[in-house]
């Protein structure tokens, strides 16, 4: 759209990102510190582990849609901010409540809270961004949460060294209220046209199930993608660990994160154009193909530089998948249901994530982490077999502003 001015260049776009960035640290630093606080304070083993992680992701993926549908008619402030503090209070909950009690709820608590925060991070910037700036913008913003990943598990191991597992939850619960606090300094954004909200249920049912056609087979390749992060997150420490690579240090399984990261960052910036210039279903298909064989190296490492090489292959393959999914998933919304949408899209990653942490704790107790990263190669495999054969519309732009109805937030 000509004669816009460029989101990346405002302060709420970088309060956005700034938010995005803690929210997706306080995950990556809690997260591989489960399976510790498991063995050491619940005295379990890594099943109990894989079903502890998985208690967030599960609880997220309803979260996500239910957020985004409140989102769409109660305003995203108000329900970001709630997010916010509910994420929050779960990381107190692990921390004063050493049980696994207080464990189960307090994943719970902050998956819900957590994922509807940063479902409403990005609907804010989907809708302040002009149509013709939305993979840009996306692009940018996605490096958000790379940058949480990286820093992440180097924040969790390092208080876990020097404190124990309980001062990471305390460190945790600290960060998801600096995001509330981002979160509050957002322009308010109007809300669309809606609907009446009195309107018959059939109606809105109509418009869900419109919502969901347009995100699911985007939604099959992001669970498959985000399987793997799931499984990275929650046991690649172990499984390097097992492979007599320390878990701390310059050469370290932590370190595997940070190059992860560094990577996801180096080809965003030099393949920010790739879903413009071959269309958003051909960059999905690149990036599930260097997934499936970053997560397969990984599987067979046994050392810093041969997970260091995996973990880059993995981050060449996350690079252009956000921005591309995101664009096949945003094309058949409309203003009216584009955060239930997205939210419905946002549900399938937290699918993924919980069954990578389920096949994570499930298959290591029968088999063995390498066994668990081939797996989930194979699962990429698969998405990228379903991408192909129903997605047939590969044009890397949206459709033109005329098409769609006028959006007062953007």
């Amino acid at each position: 759209m000509r004669g816009e001015h460029d989101i990346t260049r405002t302060v709420p776009f970088w309060l956005i990102f700034a938010a995005s960035a803690l929210g997706a640290m306080t995950n990556a630093a809690s997260t591989p510190i489960i399976p510790v606080y498991v063995e050491r304070v619940l005295g379990g083993g890594t099943t109990l582990s894989g079903v502890v992680i998985a208690l967030a992701a599960v609880s997220s993926m309803i979260a996500m849609p239910v957020a985004g549908m409140l989102g769409d008619r109660r305003g995203y402030r108000t329900v970001a901010l709630a997010g916010g503090a509910l994420a929050a209070l779960g990381m107190v909950l692990l921390a004063a409540l050493p049980s696994l009690w207080g464990a189960g709820l307090g994943r719970i608590l902050f998956g819900l809270g957590n994922a509807a925060a940063m479902t409403l991070v990005m609907t804010w910037l989907v809708a302040m961004a002009p149509a013709a700036q939305r993979g840009k913008a996306l692009s940018i913003f996605g490096l958000s949460v790379w940058i949480g990943l990286a820093l992440g598990p180097q924040v969790g191991t390092a208080v876990n060294q020097a404190a124990g597992p309980v001062a990471v939850f305390v460190v945790c619960a600290t960060l998801e209220l600096a995001t509330a606090t981002l979160i509050a300094f957002l322009p308010r954004p109007s809300r669309p046209v809606l609907p009446d909200v009195t309107a018959p249920i059939p109606r809105r049912t109509v418009a869900a199930g419109r919502a969901f056609v347009a995100v699911w087979v985007p939604g099959i390749a992001a669970a498959a993608a985000w399987c793997g992060e799931g499984l990275m997150l929650g046991f690649l420490i172990v499984h390097l660990e097992g492979g007599g690579v320390p878990s701390s240090g310059l050469l370290s399984a932590a370190s595997v994160f940070g190059v992860f990261s560094v990577a996801v960052i180096a080809a965003r910036i030099a393949l920010a154009s790739l879903p413009d210039r071959l269309g958003p279903l051909r960059a999905t298909a690149i990036s599930l193909c260097a997934l499936a064989a970053g997560l397969a190296t990984l599987g067979f490492a046994r050392s810093f530089w041969t997970a260091a090489l995996g973990a880059v292959l993995i981050g060449v393959g996350f690079s252009p998948l956000y921005p591309s999914l995101t664009m096949l998933a945003t094309r058949g919304l409309t203003p009216e249901n584009r955060a239930l949408g997205l939210g419905m899209f946002s549900s399938f990653t937290s699918v993924g994530y919980a069954s990578g942490a389920l096949i994570g704790g499930l298959v290591i107790a029968v088999a063995s982490t390498t066994w668990a990263f081939t797996l989930v190669a194979a699962l990429q495999v698969a998405a990228l077999a379903a991408v192909t054969i129903f997605t047939r519309d590969d044009s890397p732009r949206e459709r033109p502003d005329g098409d769609e109805p006028r959006d007062p937030a953007a």
